[in-house]
């Protein structure tokens, strides 16, 4: 029997997507997540579940057996999770795992103290061969999360973005080269940063959403301590409201506004147009 794909984050909006692909496409599959009662019976028993816990690091060695290659995602909304993912790394050499394909965050490379670029350097060194991914901003976080839950509530967005541009991608996509870079050979080596085709601003993002929605939802830009003051009145953590301060900053600055071709080369196609995730999605916002 071939040697299994382990994707890590399996339940997560990436990580379920490749699933979906990986067994479509008859690969040999397994699931890691801290609910696998759960998660089997979502899959009616089909599929291989292992449980698996970053607070808990014994669970690391058997969800490893027999698997080949590892799709790693890091836990959300943790300014430390380098730290929880290194332990994992340690387990995979030992038991000689060939693949990592990771995902980070677009520009990462750009600062070699951030905790995700701390985390693809440690693969690198590990001898292990592997593959990073470092996408954009989702489409997918405007129909989920804080964001989402601001238009339900408000029927407009409150960010602290001014008229800065970002090259949202389909998390559709990310998944697709996820499975690529798991199922073809030469890809070892790579870092794809995975952006979408244009640059939107927020003004640009509404506008394309109350079209696919048939309402009007607007865009309200705010200052930097009112996002703060929002998040923190919404319960989120201070690990995610600091990650999404310097997202903001970085958003202002220009710094996530440009247009990588790396989705064109690997999949041989273009990105997902933000027009084409409005309508796919359109029934979220109505």
């Amino acid at each position: 029997m071939s040697k299994k794909i382990l994707v890590i984050g399996a339940t997560g909006r990436v990580g379920s997507e490749l699933v979906k692909l990986l067994i479509q496409n008859g690969e040999s599959v397994r699931v890691a997540t801290r609910n696998p009662i759960t998660v089997s019976s979502r899959f009616h028993n089909t599929i291989d579940v292992v449980e698996f816990d970053y607070e808990r690091p014994q669970t690391f060695a058997p969800a490893l057996v027999k698997v080949e290659k590892i799709f790693l995602t890091v836990r959300p909304g943790d300014n430390h999770s380098d730290k929880a993912a290194i332990p994992l790394i340690d387990e995979a050499k030992k038991t000689k795992i060939q693949y990592i394909v990771d995902l980070t965050a677009m520009g990462v490379e750009q600062d070699e103290t951030f905790m995700l670029r701390v985390l693809e350097k440690y693969i690198e060194a590990s001898g292990i061969s592997y593959t990073h991914l470092r996408p954009n901003w989702f489409m997918q976080n405007l129909n989920s999360g804080p964001m989402f839950a601001d238009i339900k509530a408000t029927v407009a967005l409150h960010l602290p973005a001014a008229d800065a541009k970002i090259s949202f991608i389909d998390l559709r996509d990310i998944a697709a080269v996820g499975f690529v870079a798991l199922t073809e050979t030469h890809h070892a080596g790579k870092a794809y940063t995975l952006t979408g085709k244009e640059p939107l601003s927020y003004f640009q993002v509404v506008e394309k959403l109350s079209r696919a929605a048939g309402k009007e939802i607007s865009y309200v830009p705010i200052s930097e301590d009112i996002a703060r003051a929002t998040l923190i009145k919404g319960g989120i953590s201070t690990d995610l409201i600091e990650r999404w301060t310097d997202f903001y900053r970085k958003v202002r600055r220009g710094l996530c506004s440009s247009v990588s071709t790396d989705i064109d080369s690997v999949l041989g196609r273009s990105p997902i147009l933000f027009d084409q995730y409005a309508n796919d999605y359109a029934a979220s916002w109505r």
